[in-house]
């Protein structure tokens, strides 16, 4: 349990944290995700998938790459979805990767270049404000 008095400062930090904020960005479908975030992370699912997929279908073949597909599949559709949250639009959007040409030009042209709308929209906070760094307490009358 957590505990703060008005006005303390919030120094979170350590591993624990970094791994809670990349598991979060990979893994979770809710929220926004700035074109920084969203570079990093797709960096980060392919270069993993690419250096777990040879070992893993030598050991397990080919069923058992079923284990890395979809953590990582799953993890791409998650940053893609932050970005459309990012710019305003639902992960419905998505669908347009389903056509050959179009899709892949639109996630490239929009997705990976396209800057996200200024301030809160209906998905979440502006993820390029930063978060206050401490307690704020408001009294409601």
């Amino acid at each position: 349990m957590v505990s703060m008095r008005i006005g303390q400062q919030f120094t979170g930090g350590g591993m624990p944290s970094v791994l809670k904020h990349i598991v979060l960005l990979l893994f979770s479908p809710t929220g926004r995700v700035r074109r920084r975030a969203f570079w990093a992370g797709s960096i980060l699912v392919t270069a993993l998938f690419l250096l777990l997929s040879p070992p893993i279908e030598t050991v397990a073949g080919r069923w058992g790459m079923l284990a890395v597909f979809l953590p990582f599949y799953w993890s791409a559709i998650c940053l893609m979805r932050k970005r459309c949250h990012d710019i305003g639009r639902s992960g419905w959007w998505l669908l347009l990767l389903l056509l050959p040409i179009v899709g892949l030009l639109w996630m490239i042209a929009v997705l990976a270049f396209r800057r996200g709308n200024p301030g809160s929209n209906q998905y979440g906070p502006d993820p390029r404000t930063p978060p206050p760094d401490y307690l704020v307490v408001e009294a409601v009358a």
